[in-house]
């Protein structure tokens, strides 16, 4: 018997032959410990059915279904290429129907210390690929570049890429966000004591620039930039920030570092087109674990220790406020988001895919990638 057979068979066993699941909400993790609350036997949502979904990433090959099959979790694997198989998995899958679920991605990150601290929670309107990029050694390249990163087929460092790929930039419903940000700051965020103790650190900084690393976390508007590459580093992260500017013409804020982000909106983006999914219905929720820099500008030793107390802090954190989000949902359900938050902003990839015009980029089309 195949491994999709008996899928279905099992799903079978527990709902008419004819029906689909068809999660009101799609919760998706990138690894273990950001779904470990979640499958908590204290978690306020309980996943107590297993949907074995053939394609999903090694290690995570069952989808997670509250009994009333309102709420579904999947753990999608870390980096680009793991997400990426399991949301194609997913999206493909017979078993689903997901066009009306919402989407609530979430996973923990590094957080930029001029914007907020560990533990604290961005909601992302751009995820912005930053990774698709030229690479020189740094200390090869002219002192005004700034970096070694260089967009494809640019002519200078400061441009959008003149060679692109599709996914360097999505951007999310700005009105379905802030209705998740009116609900995520009511909660009360946890925090540690040795993470206080790292983020005073940073207190006296020249101008002021990263108090925001000294304050308690929060729940904040901010962006995400998704990599293959964990970066550390004040001189890289500085880069990073700016292709974030560059990348969204200056409307994104770089707040989290991520790697599945755009992977996950990538395969979103084609299913909406299929009309899979409804990609107005997409969250992006990050909680910083660690910051993207030392908080002083000296050489790195090894072997390098990421979690400086903020691991403990924002897997919780993610889990409370993503919660929150989820409870509105549910609640308000056929009063409100059965129909959907239709968006006043544009939405979509860089090159309009789902309509609309993007306010970014360069006027560019699909009729780009086959020319290089």
């Amino acid at each position: 018997m195949s491994a999709q057979s008996s899928a279905v068979q099992g799903l079978q066993a527990q709902r008419p032959a004819d029906a689909k699941i068809t999660p009101k909400v799609l919760l998706i993790a990138m690894f273990y410990e950001e779904s470990r609350n979640w499958l908590s036997p204290d978690s306020a949502l309980q996943f107590s059915r297993k949907v074995r979904v053939p394609g999903l990433a090694r290690g995570y090959e069952d989808i997670h279904v509250t009994q009333n099959g309102e709420v579904a979790l999947l753990v999608v694997g870390t980096a680009l290429i793991n997400a990426s198989l399991s949301i194609s998995a997913l999206l493909t899958s017979p078993l689903f129907d997901l066009t009306k679920s919402y989407f609530v991605l979430t996973g923990i990150a590094g957080v930029n210390p001029k914007r907020a601290t560990i533990g604290s929670v961005a909601f992302a309107k751009f995820a912005v690929q930053v990774d698709t990029q030229l690479e020189f050694d740094a200390r090869e390249v002219p002192e005004e570049w700034g970096s070694g990163y260089i967009p494809m087929g640019a002519d200078r460092p400061d441009q959008f890429p003149g060679i692109v790929h599709g996914s360097e930039v999505f951007e999310l419903n700005a009105e379905l966000r802030n209705y998740a940000l009116s609900v995520a700051k009511t909660v009360e965020l946890t925090d540690s004591p040795k993470a206080a103790e790292h983020r005073a650190l940073w207190k006296n900084s020249p101008g002021g620039v990263f108090d925001a690393a000294t304050q308690d976390p929060t729940v904040l508007e901010g962006d995400v930039l998704s990599s293959n590459t964990f970066w550390h580093g004040h001189r890289i992260s500085e880069a990073m920030e700016k292709v974030a500017r560059v990348y969204t013409s200056g409307q994104g804020e770089y707040t989290m570092t991520a790697q599945e982000d755009n992977a996950l909106l990538a395969g979103l983006l084609n299913a909406a087109l299929q009309g899979k999914v409804d990609f107005s219905r997409i969250l992006l929720i990050r909680s910083a674990s660690n910051f993207d820099r030392g908080h002083e500008d000296k050489p790195h030793e090894l072997p390098f220790v990421m979690d400086k107390g903020g691991l403990g802090p924002s897997t919780r954190n993610l889990y409370l406020t993503a919660l929150k989000v989820i409870e509105g949902i549910l609640e308000e359900w056929s009063t409100r988001f059965e129909a959907g938050i239709p968006a006043k902003n544009y939405i979509g990839d860089i090159f309009g895919s789902l309509g609309g015009t993007p306010g970014f980029g360069d006027k560019q089309n699909v009729e780009q990638i086959r020319s290089h």
